[in-house]
């Protein structure tokens, strides 16, 4: 008996072992509570989404008086641009310098905010990008309502998707971004948007007046002011959803 016992206790003490082994270590707290959260509500397009600093539409104003709407596949390394005889995708091919797409027909190719368009046995043309529409065009298909500027200093300013309120100033080393803005006013005397988080507060007004911006001239269909930290910034904007 002497010479089993201790035999015995070692075989529950290993046992014992094993099962703590088998046994799957409980996840951390902060990922039990990320997985019972709802996943937040994400504006997606086909495109994918597109690197840092590269927007997903761009417009462009040509030499010969077209304006090209082109839209980025970011996914197919290709692009998309409206031409009067409908969509036409561009492949994207090696290029010495800047982005080269063509087919078997149109060569489209930009370097910076300028590029060339070209008909394949017609004469290539100039193209220039209209900056504050690019940006419309983008934030279009991600969903913004409204996109506003203004200048001294620089700032920008998205109404949506959703509730989502986005102001970057201070030619854009300042961004705050409040996701529960709560909406007022009307047509007529103009839509008010109210938003608090633990830094600071907004208030903006947007109102359907032509505006014109007050250092490039270029006209806009509404007012947007933003009043932040106790001061105003008067501004242009336009409506981005049709």
């Amino acid at each position: 008996m002497r010479s089993i016992l201790p035999l015995a206790i070692t075989a529950l003490v290993l046992l014992g072992c094993q099962r703590k082994e088998q046994q799957p270590a409980s996840p951390p707290a902060a990922e039990v509570a990320a997985a019972a959260a709802p996943a937040p509500a994400a504006v997606t397009t086909a495109e994918g989404t597109p690197p840092a600093g590269v927007l997903r539409a761009y417009v462009w104003q040509c030499e010969d008086g077209q304006t090209l709407r082109m839209r980025n596949l970011f996914r197919e390394k290709a692009v998309a641009i409206d031409l009067h005889e409908g969509m036409r995708k561009l492949p994207q091919v090696v290029s010495a310098s800047g982005a080269r797409y063509e087919d078997n027909a149109v060569i489209f190719w930009t370097r910076g905010s300028t590029a060339t368009f070209e008909r394949k046995g017609a004469p290539a043309v100039k193209c220039q990008e209209v900056r504050t529409q690019s940006l419309l065009e983008d934030a279009r298909l991600r969903g913004v309502l409204y996109v506003g500027t203004g200048n001294e200093p620089g700032w920008t300013l998205e109404i949506g998707p959703g509730r989502t309120l986005t102001w970057v100033t201070n030619y854009g080393q300042d961004r705050y971004a409040y996701p529960e803005a709560v909406a007022s006013g009307d047509a007529v005397s103009g839509f008010v948007y109210t938003a608090t988080d633990a830094a600071a507060s907004i208030k903006v007004t947007v109102r359907q007046r032509t505006c014109q911006d007050n250092m490039s001239g270029e006209p806009f269909d509404y007012q947007v002011t933003v009043e932040s930290g106790g001061r105003a910034y008067a501004g242009c904007g336009n409506r981005a959803q049709r």
